[in-house]
């Protein structure tokens, strides 16, 4: 039996402990992606990257990780793609390619016309088959860098925009105000957000940078029944690696009484990214719960229950074509306290708030986050303006994850 069989063997019947876990230890690398080349005795450089390409192109030309690895040598690669972990092999003087992925329980082999050949109908099978998909589907379940359910992550961030449709509104901090006349019926919001995240056991940090656009049509008899059309768009950084988020979502808030709003709403998003070869659609649906306790002083107690349905769908580009099929269901809950300031003569407020998350059913590898906030704005019931202006800052903490995130949003 071949040495990169019975290495990939032995890994296989071993404890199955998360991609990135498994290879910090094994390689080093505490990235998504490495490739190690061993020819016999002779041990390759380890090349460890937040990138696809450094893989794709280590096997395309095996002497990027081994300088002593010739056409016809024996070769052992130990690599991991997206966090999965794969071994690929050549015995002596042959054309044969064998890769195996022990966690998925994938293996097989390539004879082209030559080590070349062979090594692009590995990266074409990579690339354009289902294994992509299910690639992806495992580092959803076992990596905090997804960029599906991952910190930044595009179903996270869905979810977090679906329950500030209707959670931020009810805060004494105007953003499209409920209930209040401004002069005009509808207003456009335009916002910016960074956030940056610590993932334990990966040397890659996560940043996203956000930009949420929204138009809202209130209602002419009841200025509370808005219709609400948003465009979120959000580059995110794993490393160096880029990630890029966009979609359209619509919601309805819909008051039951003078305490108490109903928002469904629903959501198609992209996330695309060639440097963690991801490409994906996301269809949404979420209800959203918010009721308000008035206090004495111009003071507000908002308690906000979210359940939201996400689900991954097919989406092509020139490289990539895969269904992660991953569906998720989320349950965002909150509650936020009002309250105004003396900044400014009395005309701003301040919030704090205290939202969980966390899925129901199938989680994925992140299943639950804590958010602690606190957010500066215009004070609904003092100010007389045309435009609103409000400005945040929340610490997250979640499974292996932590980090921070600042926003601003300004409606006119």
């Amino acid at each position: 039996m071949r040495l990169g069989k019975v290495i990939a063997l032995a890994v296989a019947s071993g404890c199955m402990a998360p991609a990135m876990a498994q290879f910090s230890t094994v390689n080093g690398c505490d990235r998504s992606y490495s490739f190690r080349a061993d020819v016999g005795t002779n041990v390759g450089q380890q090349l460890c990257a937040s990138s696809s390409d450094v893989f794709i192109d280590a096997v395309r030309n095996f002497t990027l990780s081994n300088l002593g690895y010739t056409q016809t040598s024996p070769a052992n690669v130990q690599g991991r793609f997206n966090d999965v972990g794969v071994f690929l092999n050549y015995a002596s003087n042959s054309r044969t390619l064998t890769y195996n992925f022990p966690e998925l329980r994938i293996s097989g082999q390539f004879t082209g016309s030559s080590r070349d050949d062979s090594e692009e109908q590995f990266i074409d099978f990579v690339k354009k088959s289902d294994l992509i998909g299910k690639i992806m589907n495992y580092q959803a379940m076992h990596s905090a860098t997804s960029a599906i359910t991952g910190m930044g992550g595009a179903i996270p961030m869905a979810g977090q925009a679906d329950f500030a449709a209707s959670f931020d509104p009810m805060s004494q901090i105007v953003t499209g105000p409920a209930g209040m006349d401004t002069g005009s019926n509808n207003l456009i919001g335009v916002g910016l957000g960074y956030s940056s995240f610590n993932i334990d056991g990966s040397a890659d940090r996560v940043r996203s940078m956000t930009l949420p656009l929204s138009y809202t049509i209130r209602n002419d008899i009841d200025p509370r029944r808005q219709l609400v059309f948003a465009l979120p768009l959000a580059l995110v950084k794993v490393g160096e690696a880029d990630t890029y988020h966009g979609g359209f979502g619509i919601s309805y808030r819909y008051p039951m009484n003078d305490r108490w709003t109903l928002t469904p709403g629903g959501k198609y998003s992209i996330v695309a990214s060639k440097d963690r070869a991801t490409v994906s659609t996301i269809a949404s649906a979420s209800l959203m719960s918010t009721y308000v306790f008035a206090l004495g002083g111009n003071q507000a107690i908002a308690v906000g229950n979210m359940l939201g349905y996400y689900k991954t769908g097919k989406f092509s580009s020139r490289d990539f074509s895969f269904d992660p099929d991953i569906a998720l269901t989320m349950a965002r809950n909150g509650i936020m306290y009002s309250m105004p300031t003396s900044m400014m003569g009395g005309k701003m407020a301040a919030e704090f708030s205290l939202i969980d998350t966390r899925y129901l059913g199938d989680k994925p590898f992140v299943d639950n986050t804590q958010e602690i906030g606190v957010t500066v704005g215009t004070n609904r019931n003092a100010a007389n303006a045309r435009s609103f202006l409000r400005g945040g800052l929340s610490y997250v903490h979640g499974k292996a994850t932590k980090g921070v995130t600042i926003n601003i949003g300004y409606w006119f």
